[in-house]
């Protein structure tokens, strides 16, 4: 992978076809700052939180996530109001339940390109696994 990517994939609240006030604000004002390449895959697994979807690391190797990927403007400077509301703290690690990490994706064209992802890092607790790996936004 490299070190640096312009892609961000997402799966939940700021999918642009998502509905509902929660996140409503940010999936604006990254649609203003970013374009999207249309839907992507990533392996990982769902589960449901209520309102919103987490996605942890894949535990098999069908363990697969369906989401979007958006390019980016200026990464750099979508990170800084991103990063807070996903809960991240620049130069902790894992300061809360998410991380920001680069992960390879392939897009419906079947293009792979690395991207961004806010991985959930806590425990899901009793959350239920979406199996399907698609958030009904």
């Amino acid at each position: 992978m490299t070190t640096e990517t312009n892609y961000l994939f997402v799966y939940g609240t700021l999918l642009t076809r998502a509905g509902g006030e929660l996140g409503a604000d940010m999936r604006t004002r990254l649609g203003q700052e970013s374009a999207s390449l249309g839907e992507a895959t990533i392996p990982g697994r769902l589960f449901s939180l209520g309102t919103f979807p987490v996605m942890l690391e894949p535990a098999a190797a069908s363990d697969t996530v369906h989401g979007e990927v958006l390019r980016l403007d200026d990464p750099e400077s979508i990170f800084v109001w991103l990063d807070p509301y996903e809960g991240i703290t620049p130069g902790h690690k894992r300061q809360g339940e998410y991380e920001r990490v680069r992960r390879s994706v392939r897009l419906a064209s079947g293009e792979e390109l690395v991207a961004w992802v806010y991985l959930y890092v806590a425990d899901p607790v009793d959350a239920p696994p979406i199996p399907s790996g698609r958030w009904q936004a």
